[in-house]
């Protein structure tokens, strides 16, 4: 009978893996399976959506995109789906009420996914609340694995950590939730990044580069506005994707032009626009 029972177990526990179905890395909720699914993951990014909905459907490819990464990396949060058409129950459960509805569950408890719709902007955000703040850079290639590995990245230079400059730091990481930020006191990691005080750096893949804020002194609204002022390009094509960015930050006055891409004289255009941006 002992033995039964230890078979009969692992047939049950196969059984039940087998009810989560997964689309692209991306685990497949029903009633039947929700609970267990939260219960036997710690993070879980649930996207309660409808086949119908426009924004579904654009978001759709970046969320998949997200949970790729994280599977790649082999990290323990999980992104789900639950189609609310079909399972209504469960979306009233919940508390939704349009499409798509994001919620966060930590521990079996839900919280509102308050992150963008790009893949780089899902993954950041879950990072940063499983996470540290800022990660700590002990080593130059630490660093560069981090700057080349997303669009931004605010990096804080600081030899000691327990200064009040690199407190209030944190603190500003802790409040934004899609982009990395990484901690470094290493002289190597000063010296590969051509930082020779204690400084915040922005580096980017556009533009300049690269924005240096001398940290003595900085405030957290100081710190906060010169990441709002420097975290985007100067022209940016204005999208459906990138409409949250550019309305949803610090920034409140914008300026925009409209130009045919397929016109002679564009690029010329485009520079001065660049320029008078600059």
């Amino acid at each position: 009978m002992k033995v039964f029972a230890v078979v009969l177990v692992a047939i049950c526990a196969l059984t039940w893996a087998e009810e989560i179905k997964e689309d692209e890395g991306v685990l497949v909720l029903t009633k039947d399976n929700f609970e267990q699914a939260i219960a036997d993951n710690e993070f879980v990014l649930v996207e309660f959506y409808a086949p119908w909905c426009g924004h579904c459907k654009a978001l759709a490819p970046e969320y998949a995109k997200a949970a790729q990464q994280l599977n790649d990396e082999k990290s323990n949060i999980k992104l789900a789906k639950v189609d609310a058409t079909e399972e209504s129950e469960l979306a009233e459960k919940h508390g939704v009420r349009g499409y798509p509805t994001i919620k966060f569950f930590r521990s079996g408890t839900p919280s509102e996914y308050q992150g963008g719709r790009q893949a780089p902007d899902i993954v950041n955000w879950l990072k940063k609340k499983t996470g540290p703040p800022a990660v700590n850079l002990d080593s130059a290639d630490a660093a560069k694995a981090l700057i080349e590995k997303d669009e931004v990245v605010v990096v804080g230079f600081f030899k000691d950590q327990e200064s009040e400059a690199a407190k209030t730091f944190i603190e500003v990481a802790k409040t934004i939730d899609d982009i990395p930020f990484g901690i470094a006191s290493a002289d190597d990691v000063f010296t590969d990044n051509k930082v020779d005080k204690d400084s915040i750096v922005l580096f980017k893949k556009f533009d300049e580069g690269r924005n240096d804020l001398d940290a003595e002194g900085a405030t957290a609204a100081s710190i906060k506005e010169f990441i709002a002022g420097n975290q985007l390009p100067l022209v940016i094509e204005f999208t459906q994707d990138s409409a949250q960015k550019i309305f949803g930050g610090e920034v409140k006055n914008h300026l925009l032009f409209f130009v045919s891409a397929k016109a002679d004289d564009f690029q010329d255009k485009l520079t001065a626009y660049k320029a008078a941006a600059s």
